[in-house]
């Protein structure tokens, strides 16, 4: 049985505040014709379907015009709720969607209640145990509802670890047998700065040992993790997927894809392998004074970029001047030696007009208020200055 395993793709996310409605679009597009072309049986998507819990109606509509492309290839879809998505929503959609061959797994339920996912292949059935996104406070509840005992309670890794095992004990051996979930593995590599992950569910506290993870499925499809990768220390083959889109500034490195799956009953995997995406605009950086930076901007047309600008001391309106000749820069950041301040008794010595303006020039990188400000603030101190007191 073929399996296609794809994650976070944060379907709605910007880019500073820029759209890359079309970008996803494509993308998800290019994810079906590799179902397509490579006779996918089953696509799994390990979480973090929407960037945001109440994503617009444009988000969802580039959600259910894939699943819908799915559907008409004969394709179906696993959607695990991430920290990122609604579990409500991907519950009341499940109601209609086990129609047309897509699952959901909102919440954690016992492998006998619905915790573990049939799927029907042309030569082979599918168990898919499906864990989503579970937070520290979420995980006493989960552990109960799964029979475990309270001294697993007290570790969130352990505890997770425990679960998972449990999820797989009892799937069958004449079965392919996949577990996913979305949650941090210990030893995954993430963007340390500027990722778009987020870092309250990413750390020590929070990481399952890959020597925790169950042995008995034969693949488990992870999400959570932006940057595509396996996990050779679990018992079982093991990766996570990573994001369509480079999403921040941390991924500028990463290249994007999916895992493709084949697996029979009772055996290893006969292939794991990983297929890149081309759909999407990259991020690039470029750093240098001005005229190093203009010269390059060909160089990023069909990229987002990030500027940083070596200066010696802040310029008004120098970022936007980097803005309008290079359109496809979202974020322009000067980078400047720490300007020497004066020190508070000497300050406290100058007129007060001359303490507003270095304060001002201090917030607004260097530019001096203008004379009807100035005249403001003058106003209001002299008023400040011979207001008569107020008794308590």
């Amino acid at each position: 049985m073929r399996f296609l395993h794809t994650a976070d793709w944060h379907v709605g996310r910007t880019i500073r505040g820029r759209s890359r409605r079309e970008e996803f679009e494509a993308v998800l597009s290019e994810v079906v014709e590799i179902a397509r072309a490579e006779d996918v049986e089953c696509l799994i998507v390990a979480g973090d379907v929407w960037d945001q819990r109440t994503a617009a109606p444009d988000s969802d509509r580039l959600v259910y015009e894939m699943l819908r492309r799915c559907r008409d290839h004969g394709i179906q879809v696993v959607l695990l709720a991430g920290n990122h998505d609604s579990p409500k929503k991907l519950e009341a959609l499940g109601h209609i969607s086990e129609l047309i061959g897509v699952y959901t797994q909102p919440e954690v339920r016992r492998p006998d209640a619905g915790g573990v996912i049939t799927v029907e292949g042309r030569e082979h059935t599918a168990r898919i145990a499906a864990v989503p996104f579970i937070t520290e406070g979420q995980y006493v509840g989960a552990a109960a509802l799964m029979g475990l005992q309270e001294e697993w309670y007290g570790s969130y890794a352990d505890g997770c670890a425990h679960l998972l095992r449990a999820m797989c004990d009892r799937l069958p051996a004449d079965t392919v047998n996949v577990l996913t979930a979305h949650l941090f593995v210990n030893g995954a590599q993430y963007a340390t700065k500027d990722g778009s992950e987020q870092l309250l569910h990413i750390g020590q506290a929070y990481g399952v040992h890959p020597q925790g993870l169950p042995a008995t499925p034969q693949y488990i499809a992870l999400g959570h993790i932006h940057r595509p990768q396996r996990i050779a220390e679990a018992a079982a083959p093991t990766a996570y997927a990573g994001s369509l889109l480079q999403l921040d500034f941390g991924e500028v490195n990463d290249t994007k894809g999916v895992y493709i799956v084949d697996a029979v009953p009772g055996r290893p995997l006969n292939d794991l392998r990983f297929v890149e995406l081309t759909a999407g605009r990259r991020l690039r950086e470029l750093r240098g004074n001005l005229d190093v930076v203009l010269a390059r901007a060909s160089e990023v047309a069909d990229a987002h970029v990030r500027v940083v600008l070596d200066v010696d001391r802040p310029e008004p309106g120098l970022a936007q001047r980097v803005r309008d000749q290079i359109p496809a820069a979202v974020d322009v950041r000067l980078d400047y030696p720490e300007l020497v301040t004066e020190s508070e008794e000497r300050l406290a010595h100058l007129d007060p007009r001359e303490q507003f303006v270095r304060y001002y020039r201090a917030q607004h990188s260097g530019a001096d208020p203008t004379t009807e400000l100035l005249a403001l603030f003058t106003e209001l101190y002299e008023d400040a200055q011979t207001a008569e007191p107020v008794e308590a």
